[in-house]
């Protein structure tokens, strides 16, 4: 008899065993051998849970999932409920109607005027970073990013200035939340484990002081009956269009909890691995620092961090070999099908960003760092997807390439950085982080 449907080439005896065991601890290596293995696409069923998985890094396959047949695609109950229960319901994690009406109330706080308005908090902030270092600073760039970048989500989004302490504990609460995470579901036959070890009910309660901590940040404007025009005022204000009601507080919260780990983790991390690849890589250091002297004026002006240029292409071609969002997940709400293969509803489809960003059908020197392979006039159609793609493409892109283009203007009109390793450790928790970048700021 015929199966009815047609999967990629499945994954099955020992190396499936193998997928299962060390796809925990480096699911980069696992996937990418996989993919090795059996092509582009391929498709694994998962023992305990008779849940099918598809991964793809085939250009194809993930424009269809993302762009084509969209509307047959959720965010998979990964993300939906099992990140869900410690994030809430913000865009990160919502689906459908519910996530359709959070995406038009924040729109509009992303846009580019709104974004260019912000450029001179994000200088100030990084300012009163870069004015820690002296002639030469021992560092790990990965700490000092996070703080960086989590201190200018918190000016620039919230007006609120939030100290030190607090800004480590929510930090921390953010990557604890993210271990256990990944933990639940690269093997959840082990979330049993881990509710009897009272590891998810901690988790939990992780996440309820970090939302205690947002919730005294919105009731201190309240209180406050300032109108500081940012974002958070925005989404205080804003009504829904079907009811004119506001957010309730529990909404509000959540949403600002996914953009302060969106707003800041993507950012330093992807910062964190730029900084490292200049530093590997002294033509390319030379010829930001021309550009940085040929902007003069203009450098740190929204026209110039947002046009194209060579800063822009270092960014891009940092995020393809170590893209932040190193995986998409997504589940079929119908059977489905591309080309040859077909899937039945409910299959879990895990688009591998990082493979594709990797693939040498579409990448010339694939893992080599080359910038100006970004000036190429067909760049737009490359197989590049930092920031998601279609209707939930990453909705601050433009507010973390400004970002991310001033800070990397701002270093290197006065500093240079010098790695003190030549390969970086990564883990891929919900985000690609690297472990560390360890090395030595010197002022030029």
């Amino acid at each position: 008899m015929k199966p009815k449907f047609n999967y990629p080439t499945e994954i099955k005896g020992k190396r499936k065993l193998y997928s299962l065991v060390n796809g925990v601890s480096n699911p980069l290596e696992t996937i990418s051998g996989n993919h090795r293995i059996a092509g582009d696409s391929y498709h694994i069923k998962a023992n305990f849970t008779d849940k099918n998985f598809i991964f793809s890094q085939d250009k194809e396959f993930v424009e269809y999932i993302l762009k084509q047949n969209h509307k047959n695609y959720y965010k998979s109950e990964i993300q939906s409920v099992t990140l869900g229960k410690y994030l809430g319901n913000g865009l990160l994690t919502n689906n459908g109607k519910d996530w359709l009406k959070q995406r038009r109330l924040i729109q509009p706080g992303f846009s580019k005027a709104k974004i260019a308005n912000l450029v001179t908090i994000i200088e100030e902030e990084t300012d009163r970073a870069l004015q820690s270092f002296g002639e030469e600073t021992e560092i790990d760039l990965y700490d000092f990013f996070h703080s960086l970048a989590f201190t200018i989500v918190a000016k620039t989004l919230f007006s609120s200035d939030i100290d030190e302490n607090t800004v480590k504990e929510l930090s921390k609460n953010i990557t604890e939340i993210q271990e256990v995470f990944a933990k639940e579901v690269r093997l959840p036959f082990y979330t049993q484990v881990l509710k009897i070890l009272g590891i998810i009910d901690r988790n939990i309660e992780k996440s309820k002081r970090s939302k205690a901590i947002l919730q005294s940040i919105l009731d201190r404007r309240r209180n406050s009956g300032e109108e500081k025009n940012d974002l958070l005022d925005m989404l205080i204000h804003t009504r829904y269009e079907d009811t004119q009601l506001p957010m309730s507080d529990e909404q509000l919260v959540d949403e600002m909890l996914i953009l302060f780990i969106a707003g800041h983790e993507t950012t330093a991390n992807a910062l964190s691995f730029t900084f490292f690849e200049i530093s590997q890589s002294p033509q390319t250091e030379e010829k930001l620092r021309k550009e940085i002297i040929n902007e003069e004026n203009m450098m740190f002006t929204p026209e110039s961090l947002m046009k194209k240029s060579y800063t822009s292409n270092i960014i891009k071609e940092s995020m393809r070999l170590h893209s932040p969002a190193w995986a998409i997940d997504r589940q079929a709400l119908e059977d489905d099908g591309l080309k040859e293969y077909s899937w039945p509803k409910g299959t879990f489809i895990i688009l591998y960003i990082t493979g594709l960003h990797r693939n040498p059908k579409y990448w010339e020197q694939p893992d080599s760092f080359i910038p100006e392979r970004f000036d190429d006039e067909n760049a737009k159609n490359f197989a590049y997807y930092p920031f998601g793609a279609g209707p939930r493409l990453c909705i601050g892109e433009h507010f973390a390439m400004m970002e991310m283009a001033l800070v990397i203007r701002k270093f290197y009109s006065s500093f240079s950085f010098i790695a003190y390793q030549n390969e970086l450790e990564k883990k891929a928790l919900v985000t690609l982080r690297p472990t560390s970048v360890k090395g030595k700021i010197i002022r030029r």
